[in-house]
């Protein structure tokens, strides 16, 4: 089964995989990266002062964030008088290893989830939220509409590693039963790295999705999505993909 988890995260994933039984081969199609700038995150770090709500929602976004808190000199105590929202368990669990407890996490693990949980307290707010370079424009968009003033400066990108595609073309000829993507911009990079034949190949084997606009990007694609959790985590995945092997 084909892993596609970024560098760094791809080791709780495969451990969990060993567990229910599951051959992993781990190919990371994308790897996090530092964004063009900083000149924007670290102005909305200065000013942290006038911000009301910090929006963080993904783990490589808590990382991001921090680590460019710290290089500019600042700790977790500027955060004592804002309020902290994450996406889902696993960002409040990144937040909480910087001693930090999230105040409010959406029900829904995605941007939806965030809108809906904030868009009638934030009238006259102003919103904090670092992202990825590639994120959609749902939350300031339609944060602003309700009457917020967001900030939403760069703080991490991503690239594929420059051996993806030599590894990728050596896990098909290996076989594989399975794919997982855990975010639609794994699917597209994955894609990007494939020729004609592997593509084709690729879009015979059956996906695991994390969550619904995962699956949206890959069905577009041309994959086939037979695994979708109810919630978006990880752990809802593993439960599906050991119940879809226990089937077979």
């Amino acid at each position: 089964m084909l892993v596609t988890r970024a560098g760094d995260q791809a080791p709780a994933l495969t451990a969990a995989l060993v567990e229910i039984g599951v051959e992993p081969v781990t190919v990371s199609p994308i790897e996090i990266i530092p964004p063009s700038s900083f000149a924007e995150l670290d102005q909305a770090i200065a000013e942290l002062d006038q911000v009301d709500y910090l929006i963080l929602t993904s783990v490589n976004a808590v990382t991001a964030f921090f680590d460019r808190l710290t290089t500019q000199g600042y700790d977790t105590r500027v955060l004592t008088d804002l309020k902290t929202v994450v996406v889902g368990p696993k960002s409040a669990e990144a937040l909480a290893a910087y001693g930090v407890n999230a105040d409010l996490m959406a029900d829904d693990y995605r941007a939806e989830g965030v809108v809906a949980l904030l868009k009638d307290q934030v009238f006259g707010k102003r919103l904090l939220y670092p992202k990825a370079a590639l994120a959609r424009d749902l939350i300031p968009t339609e944060l602003n509409a309700a009457g917020a003033e967001v900030i939403a400066p760069v703080a991490y990108a991503s690239a594929p590693p420059v051996d993806a595609a030599e590894k990728l073309q050596q896990a098909f000829a290996d076989k594989l039963d399975l794919l997982t993507f855990t975010a639609s911009s794994t699917v597209q990079n994955f894609v990007d790295l494939l020729d004609a034949e592997n593509l084709v190949a690729a879009q015979q084997i059956p996906v695991a999705s994390i969550g619904p606009l995962t699956s949206e990007t890959a069905r577009s694609l041309g994959f086939h999505v037979v695994i979708e959790p109810e919630k978006s985590t990880l752990e809802n995945m593993l439960e599906e993909i050991k119940d879809y092997f226990e089937k077979l």
